[in-house]
């Protein structure tokens, strides 16, 4: 199973260390940042699947940090990890576009049945989208009328690489095997071998990528496969 990637921007190293541990106990890939410049940079770039953020951070605190995150258009989820419990600061948190919002000192029990269940709201709301369509890096798919536009032309995509492109949009952010590709899209054809899927990932990226040769969106994956994002991202291979 693919793993989960969650982003822990928090600047006491004991909690920090203590936070990282439990998640990577569940199962859970782990990025951490130990200040809110590196967060940042990091939510804006790796496209982790949820964000666990204090506010009592050095350098940008996390209400700033939250602020760019949701004025760059980024969706993923945030649950804010804090020792300021008051009313309004909840208030603020949400405002800014936190999903949840957990006061120190915390159970751990809660913080991780509160990480799985944003996971869990998360997947079905992009599982939602992914019906319907996607935009990004000038494309307009449209999944429901079969068509696809690229700066207001006419793109001719076969029905496996909207039924690839659809899959990869409803796990966005995730870096996906070539072999739960193999087993989510080409579910009729057992014997399809890994290699198909290469070939049709270089088929999008001809025809969705502004330059093939050096992918903003469906990205390679060191030693694992590829990772789709909306956003126009840096080429980088993963470890």
């Amino acid at each position: 199973m693919d793993r989960r990637t969650i982003l822990l921007i928090e600047d006491d190293k004991s909690v920090r260390e203590g936070v990282a541990d439990a998640l990577r106990s569940e199962g859970y890939a782990v990025l951490t940042a130990p200040d809110g410049a590196t967060g940042l940079e990091l939510g804006l770039t790796q496209d982790p699947d949820l964000i666990v953020l204090d506010l009592m951070l050095p350098r940008l605190d996390g209400y700033e940090v939250l602020r760019r995150l949701r004025a760059d258009a980024v969706e993923t989820p945030v649950l804010v990890l804090t020792a300021r419990g008051l009313e309004r600061d909840k208030v603020k948190g949400f405002e800014l576009g936190a999903d949840d919002y957990l006061v120190k000192p915390f159970g751990l029990a809660e913080f991780l049945a509160r990480v799985a269940s944003r996971l869990r709201a998360w997947d079905r709301e992009r599982g939602l989208r992914s019906r319907a369509g996607l935009r990004f890096g000038g494309n307009r798919i449209d999944f429901a009328g079969r068509t696809a536009v690229r700066d207001g032309r006419n793109l001719q995509l076969t029905p496996m690489e909207f039924e690839l492109l659809r899959y990869f949009a409803a796990h966005e952010g995730r870096a996906l095997s070539r072999a739960a590709l193999l087993e989510g899209v080409w579910t009729d054809r057992p014997e399809t071998v890994s290699r198909v899927v290469d070939t049709a990932v270089l088929g999008l990226r001809k025809k969705l990528e502004r330059n093939p040769s050096k992918t903003r969106h469906l990205l390679s994956v060191r030693g694992v496969g590829y990772r789709f994002t909306r956003r126009a991202d840096r080429p980088l291979t993963d470890g």
